[in-house]
């Protein structure tokens, strides 16, 4: 009876090889499944912060375009550019940008737009620019000066009937009536060019860029959003004569690239009837009746590098402007109207 008790205990021991392949075959199943939820896990988890990451830079991006556009031709209590003078006096606006402080004193033209093309634009090299639009814009900055001043940075005294353009330097020989305030001239162009980041494959995506002006009053380039792919803009033009009826109040609207832009358009010193009116009576001139009071941006933001799981073979209408595309990087498109001072 022993033995039989000891034979059977010893067959109980240890798993067959059969059980053991089993086993095995099972095992390499639940930890295959488990990686493959861990990886599209991590996978779905990338992309939502990508997606996270292009919304709130598409978010900032614009914040930063729309503010700039919404206070452009703000310059002080002034309401008449033409009655701002000065040592550094405003020069008429050309269309370029020279790497002077003459690009800042343009303050004429507050808003002005290039499409598809850096053109003209020295501070904007061709090594630097990369596609889209450019758009620009001047205003004093709405911060009054209260401490020293640098020598070399333009600046705007001003009150209700008066301006001075001036250099920090040149303060003293520009006062005028009080009571008046300082406010620091800002100009900026915002335009896509690489990125200073580095992708893992060594490419460098895409950004939003701006030039400001610098302490010595000069076009400095800053890098401000990673991701930014594409900037495109159109402009809202309001016609305050399109019958040519000075007593009607018949106004019309049209959208315009900014090459279809009139240089009277650009600088028009009225956004409404009633400012345009006024303006043919002080001067008789009723032959300019269009203006840009409207602009239209679109921003197409992407993730800064590829992911090897995206396929995108999208075409992105923004306006006039039809953007296709064929990689593995993922995009999405964002748009706003800005109504402008003028």
């Amino acid at each position: 009876m022993a033995n039989d008790l000891k034979s059977h205990t010893s067959e109980q021991r240890g798993l067959t090889l059969i059980e053991m392949m089993i086993a095995l075959v099972i095992g390499s199943i639940l930890i295959a499944g488990a990686g493959k939820i861990f990886i599209s896990s991590k996978r779905n988890l990338g992309a939502q912060l990508n997606l996270q990451q292009i919304q709130e830079n598409a978010r900032y991006a614009l914040d930063l375009i729309g503010r700039d556009l919404r206070r452009s031709g703000y310059f002080g209590g002034l309401n008449n550019i033409t009655a701002i003078e000065g040592t550094s006096a405003p020069l008429e606006a050309d269309g370029k940008c020279p790497i002077s402080n003459a690009w800042g004193r343009m303050l004429a033209r507050p808003v002005f737009g290039l499409n598809d093309t850096n053109g003209e634009y020295a501070c904007i090299p061709d090594s630097d620019y990369l596609r889209g639009d450019i758009i620009v814009t001047r205003y004093a900055n709405p911060l009054t000066e209260s401490g020293s001043l640098s020598d070399k940075q333009l600046y705007l005294r001003s009150n209700s009937s008066a301006g001075a353009l001036f250099t920090g330097s040149e303060s003293d020989s520009n006062q005028i009536t009080e009571p008046s305030f300082v406010q620091k001239i800002i100009a900026r162009a915002y335009y896509i060019r690489p990125s200073t980041t580095l992708c893992p494959d060594g490419s460098k995506p895409p950004a939003l860029w701006r030039e400001t002006l610098d302490s010595n009053g000069h076009p400095v380039a800053e890098e401000l959003v990673t991701g930014v792919e594409q900037l495109q803009l159109q402009y809202g033009v309001a016609d305050f004569n399109p019958d040519d009826d000075m007593d009607s109040d018949k106004i019309s609207y049209r959208y315009l690239d900014a090459n279809d832009v009139a240089q009277s358009e650009w600088n028009a010193p009225f956004d409404s009837a009633s400012e345009w009116r006024e303006w043919v009576v002080l001067t008789s001139n009723s032959a300019a009746h269009s203006a840009v009071i409207l602009a239209r941006v679109w921003l197409l933001v992407r993730a800064a590098c590829a992911e090897p799981a995206v396929i995108n073979r999208r075409t992105y209408a923004m306006g006039s402007h039809h953007y296709a595309v064929d990689d593995h990087v993922r995009r999405q498109l964002y748009s706003t109207t800005v109504l402008l001072r003028n």
